[in-house]
């Protein structure tokens, strides 16, 4: 489901957040973008000197990608033709550390720090409503702006870089105070307070295979796109909505015209009032239909197949799953009456342990109201065939 939303939902609008730690403060460098087909247009550039500001100042339904450097921040380039370097490598304990790095001409420049630095940024942004999509830690990443300003070295925050051929090939930390430069890119002016944040722009975007860093799995990227498509749908449905009071708006204007019109014959037409209420009682069926239907459930029908299917094991194999039946025959002349709390799920498998567990993680899925086995029964090939009958809660 995910991956069929991420055609269609795409991040093109975000915020690049630099946070600069410094011994009793912090300053934030704030890059708005917006993508539009192969084009990057930047929207606002701005700086606080305070997280409640950029609370208030930037809007938080757009997802933002963070950025880290200063104090806590490492910086290291790995040449891997040096004994010592590769050593140094190979001891490293990534599962304890937050890092990302650049392949130079002929060396990898990392920068990294403790993985709580990372923790305790990310959860102070995720308290104040920010939807964090992914975080980078250090400066390196403007090397990936050097074909755009084609000079053989760049300031980035607190550290100048210098290019060999187009490749990185080393850098330096500036001493205090620290300089700042201006690039132009195009039409745009760019301070190197806020060139990392470009090179994360172009990382975020296209993903140059001379990058690697930490992935955070604690960030729900997914839940990210559920929500932009659930704003999509809630727009889209608004404007149907807007659309269908407009037309009805209109029809009613028709049909009072038309009732003056009998009013002149005469009063209160038996004809038109029995039209307003067949209208009336189509209204109601329909609105039962779609309660009945689960249509009105908070969660959107593919959610509970989504949750359902993602988690079966190979070994199992499901021969049918009924979200919403009819709870009986459908005839012509009879009306479709369906259980909008209920999914059947039928299948077949060799591994009852498999299928055990399988049982206990759904049972754990939080809109699950009630579990039934309604059979579990093996065949002459030991092949164990099931139907499980599954209540929601939220209808």
């Amino acid at each position: 489901m995910i991956t069929f939303l991420s055609k269609i939902i795409k991040l093109n609008n975000l915020h690049v957040i630099g946070i600069i730690k410094k011994d009793n403060e912090e300053s934030y460098h704030v890059l708005t973008v917006k993508k539009k087909g192969s084009k990057i247009d930047i929207v606002n550039a701005v700086s606080f000197d305070s997280f409640e500001k950029i609370a208030q100042n930037i809007d938080l339904k757009i997802p933002v990608l963070l950025a880290i450097d200063g104090k806590g921040i490492l910086n290291k380039e790995i040449n891997f033709n040096n004994e010592s370097d590769v050593t140094w490598y190979k001891n490293i304990d990534f599962e304890s550390i937050y890092y990302t790095s650049l392949m130079g001409s002929s060396s990898n420049f990392i920068s990294f720090c403790r993985k709580n630095i990372v923790q305790e940024i990310t959860e102070k942004f995720l308290k104040k409503g920010f939807q964090v999509a992914d975080i980078y830690v250090g400066s390196f990443l403007s090397g990936l702006m050097h074909n755009a300003i084609k000079k053989d070295s760049i300031t980035s925050n607190d550290i100048i870089l210098q290019f060999e051929n187009g490749k990185l090939a080393g850098f330096t930390k500036q001493s205090d105070p620290v300089k700042t430069e201006e690039y132009t890119i195009g039409k745009d002016s760019i301070s190197s307070n806020f060139m990392p944040l470009y090179g994360i722009i172009v990382h975020f975007f296209i993903q140059p295979k001379e990058v690697s860093k930490t992935k955070n799995d604690s960030l729900n990227t997914e839940e990210i796109v559920y929500k932009k498509a659930f704003n999509v749908l809630g727009i889209t449905m608004l404007v149907g909505f807007l659309i269908s009071l407009l037309t009805s708006y209109f029809l009613i204007q028709y049909y009072g015209a038309k009732n003056a019109e009998l009013n002149l014959q005469s009063v209160y037409s038996n004809q038109s009032y029995q039209l307003i209420l067949d209208l009336e009682k189509q209204k109601e069926n329909k609105q039962q239909l779609l309660q009945e239907s689960g249509f009105l459930s908070a969660k959107f029908l593919s959610f509970y197949s989504y949750e359902i299917i993602k988690g079966i094991p190979q070994d199992i194999s499901l021969t049918n799953l009924n979200i919403i039946p009819v709870n009986k025959e459908i005839k012509a002349t009879k009306k479709i009456s369906f259980d909008a709390k209920t999914i059947i799920i039928k299948g077949e498998t060799f591994n009852e342990s498999s299928f055990n567990n399988w049982m206990e993680k759904i049972k754990k899925m939080d809109w699950l109201k009630n579990f039934e086995i309604i059979s579990f029964k093996k065949d002459k090939k030991n092949k164990s065939q099931f139907e499980i009958k599954i209540t929601i809660k939220d209808v």
